[in-house]
């Protein structure tokens, strides 16, 4: 029965991927990939967080071995009145959870007397899921209203709000009846996958490549031809194209969308599954629209790394043809707040230095804009007009690529794209969350310089993956 149980966990799981949720009671162990490096990070510093978080206060633990014995001591330590328990378990025959704490609120009544507890989770992130408008996470919401609804069973009493205590040591407050319904129609659906009555399906997203179930559901999308294997198709998408009848790719082109019309599919939306699932097939590009990109004398490919575990910017990459000051590759590079700095400043002076130069910037996706903004509103302008210059001359190949061609591949991020028009990584798997774990590596011992090395030649891979792309457009 305890493998059945529903757990905090599990709604975690959920938000990321449903079939994860089945997986992690019904998949062959075997096929179980090693957690990944980046993963183990998050772990590492979720756990200093924990360690960090707890220092300063009160609090006493559960006893015992068993899961049974901890939640027998944890209604123990309820029953007592202490101020906080730490790590106590919260158990039902059908569900269960460890919420990081349970903190007396006195005033109301319990079970236990003019008192009762309410969850806090310790959590790495900010508690938002977007700050700026104030909107929480849902996971969270969702963990937190989980071991309410437990301690309801257990003391009597319905806590009315539970907390994150976040990265920066803020305590966010979350409304729990603002998740009740949001839980109450997950929670059917935690229970049919967990009991095997629902086994759900496979869909690419973000998150498979930080799975440990990757390798086992890769197989399973390839070999199916899953329709989530189509740039910008989804979990979602794939629900509504299911119940129209399409479950593979090659059943797309055939199907007729002017007499059958799928709730939630447009005709942009039609024109480009349409698109994305001939050239799928083929394996062959289709143009509709040849891209007018610039030659001018000298070009800039640009590629920004950072931490967003640190909210730190520690790379700025850039390829220039031909060399600028005697070399082709610059590395604007900071281990820290004051060498961040120090690039942005450096940045800056080197779009001082090429101002009078007819030059072109290539970039891929927002994101180095974005960045550039941060680093501006962070520490300020030393040469408007040259940084202004500069901005304006930046080119998205990304953009450019959606608005000129159709490519096959599952997705259009740089190493995809550059992949396909014959750029060569020096490793196998490369990624900004590898890099991630290399740079902290590289923060704990920087006399490390293999490590440094590592991240200087990823980024100037990504910035020739750039002037390749830039190449193959241009030859379109």
């Amino acid at each position: 029965m305890a493998t059945n149980r529903v757990t905090a966990q599990d709604f975690y799981d959920y938000s990321k991927c449903p079939h994860r949720v089945y997986l992690n009671r019904f998949g062959n162990p075997a096929e179980r990939l090693p957690l990944a490096d980046f993963l183990n990070l998050l772990f590492e510093r979720a756990l200093l967080h924990e360690r960090q978080a707890i220092a300063g206060l009160t609090y006493q633990c559960p006893s015992g071995e068993t899961l049974a014995e901890r939640a027998a001591s944890t209604v123990k330590l309820m029953a007592a009145g202490v101020e906080r328990i730490y790590q106590g378990v919260l158990l039902e025959p059908e569900y269960s959870g460890i919420p990081d704490l349970l903190e007396r609120v006195d005033g109301g009544r319990s079970n236990f007397g003019d008192y009762f507890y309410k969850p806090l989770d310790i959590k790495s992130g900010s508690g938002y899921g977007n700050e700026a408008k104030g909107q929480l996470r849902e996971d969270y919401g969702l963990q937190l209203f989980h071991y309410a609804t437990l301690l309801a069973k257990i003391q009597g009493a319905f806590p009315p709000s539970g907390e994150i205590l976040n990265k920066r040591g803020d305590r966010i407050d979350f409304r729990l009846d603002d998740f009740r319904q949001a839980y109450n129609e997950e929670l059917p659906e935690l229970r049919a996958l967990i009991s095997g009555a629902k086994t759900d399906r496979p869909a690419l997203s973000p998150h498979c490549s930080n799975c440990q179930w990757w390798g086992y559901c890769e197989a399973v999308l390839t070999q199916s031809r899953d329709v989530t294997l189509l740039p910008d198709v989804g979990r979602s998408k794939q629900a509504i194209l299911d119940a129209a009848g399409i479950r593979s790719i090659a059943q797309i082109p055939s199907f007729d969308f002017n007499s059958v019309k799928v709730k939630g599919i447009g005709p942009k939306t039609v024109d480009n599954l349409l698109k994305s699932a001939r050239v799928f097939l083929s394996g062959q590009i289709e143009i509709f629209n040849r891209p007018d990109l610039p030659n001018p004398p000298l070009k800039i490919y640009m590629d920004f790394e950072d931490d967003p575990l640190q909210a730190l910017i520690y790379l700025c990459g850039m390829w220039t043809e031909p060399a600028v000051n005697g070399q082709n590759f610059h590395a604007l590079f900071g281990i820290d707040e004051a060498g961040e700095a120090q690039l942005w400043h450096d940045l800056q002076g080197f779009c001082a230095a090429i101002a009078d130069q007819e030059y072109a910037v290539f970039h891929y996706s927002a994101y180095e804009k974005t960045k550039m903004n941060s680093l501006e509103s962070k520490y300020g302008v030393v040469n408007k007009a040259a940084l202004d210059l500069f901005k304006s001359r930046m080119i998205d190949l990304h953009t450019v690529i959606k608005r000129a061609v159709a490519v096959p591949v599952s997705g259009y991020s740089i190493k995809q794209i550059g992949a396909f028009v014959g750029h060569k990584y020096s490793v196998d798997d490369p990624g900004g969350a590898q890099s991630i774990v290399w740079f902290e590596e590289f923060q704990r011992d920087p006399s490390g310089i293999e490590i440094r090395d590592k991240l200087l030649t990823y980024n100037r891979e990504d910035c020739l993956a750039l002037k390749r792309v830039y190449e193959w457009l241009r030859e379109l």
